[in-house]
């Protein structure tokens, strides 16, 4: 499987691999020292999974302040849940042998973007209810509860699902200020990626204000 996805990448033009391993014995500290920009990890690697390794990939960036690389979950067969759990784990999206080679090739052209969530704005629909816990719900109020005005409104806007631009058209700001925006209330909650706060804003309801 890892072979192939090699060749499939190889073959694209505006792609260049920078590093390949089979997985075992790699840390994520390790991987820290390699200059990329969007990894895909095997859903098992050794005696790890890679959501656990994405998780401590994101910590210790934010650890030391580096700034975070994009992550894609290979595995076998297509599946929601994996695609949730990858994403929770700060992963952007999976991608499935059973969808075909293009399929991953599209998705590693769509993660090109630094902000990339289109995973979860895809799921959103079909997700039906998820819960939170009660104190998730409370911290949640808390840290947003100090947002003014114009960064509630920006919020609101990507809760609906709609691009940087139009959120900036509507509120009357730059699309950097949409952005890093979004980054704040990232922080605010503790999160890595726009993925995962929007999965945090639907499990907390605001999709449906």
């Amino acid at each position: 499987m890892r072979q192939i996805k090699r060749s499939v990448l190889e073959a694209q033009p505006n792609i260049q691999i920078v590093f390949d391993s089979d997985g075992f014995g790699l840390l994520p500290q390790d991987f820290k020292e390699v200059n990329f920009d969007i990894a895909i990890i095997e859903q098992r690697l050794g005696t790890q999974s890679a959501f656990d390794f994405i998780k401590l990939f994101h910590s210790l960036s934010a650890m030391d302040g580096a700034g975070s690389a994009q992550f894609l979950v290979a595995s076998q067969y297509h599946e929601t849940q994996l695609r949730i759990l990858a994403i929770e784990s700060g992963a952007v999206d999976c991608v499935f042998v059973s969808d075909g080679p293009q399929s991953m090739v599209e998705k590693v052209a769509r993660c090109v973007a630094p902000d990339a969530d289109f995973a979860i704005r895809e799921l959103i629909p079909n997700l039906g209810n998820l819960t939170i816990s009660q104190d998730g719900f409370q911290n949640a109020a808390v840290a947003l509860d100090t947002l003014d005005s114009k960064e509630a409104k920006i919020l609101k806007g990507f809760c609906h699902l709609e691009s940087d631009s139009q959120i900036a058209n509507s509120s009357e700001v730059s699309v950097v200020k949409v952005r890093t925006t979004l980054m704040k209330v990232q922080k605010l909650l503790l999160l890595d990626t726009r993925s995962q706060l929007l999965l945090r804003m639907y499990r907390l309801g605001a999709l449906a204000l």
